[in-house]
């Protein structure tokens, strides 16, 4: 995944949320100012960053082997095979609302 599609996904999934990023910096501890360049095209945010936006937004951030995922009409003999992951993400339930655990220093 490029950085683009990365930051279009996370735009996408705060506006679908109906988030501004003034409620995403006071979940994740950032600056509103850090949650607007970060989620610039033009931004680059650092890892730490990126995991706080992520978790601000009910999401996970994952690793997968380059190809993962990707459509398999080219080999009409493909089986996808079952994984714990896959199967885990199908039984479970949908997540809890939000609750900021972190305390903001005053």
């Amino acid at each position: 995944m490029l950085k683009q599609e990365l930051i279009t996904a996370l735009t996408a999934r705060r506006d679908a949320a109906g988030l501004s990023n003034a409620e995403i910096a006071q979940r994740s501890g950032l600056t509103e100012r850090s949650v607007r360049n970060a989620l610039s095209l033009k931004g680059n945010p650092q890892l730490s960053s990126l995991l706080a936006l992520v978790d601000a937004m009910g999401l996970e951030l994952q690793l997968a082997p380059k190809g993962f995922g990707e459509s398999t009409a080219a080999d009409a003999g493909y089986r996808p095979v079952a994984t714990r992951v896959g199967h885990a993400i199908a039984q479970a339930p949908s997540p809890p609302p939000y609750v900021n655990k972190r305390r903001r220093s005053p």
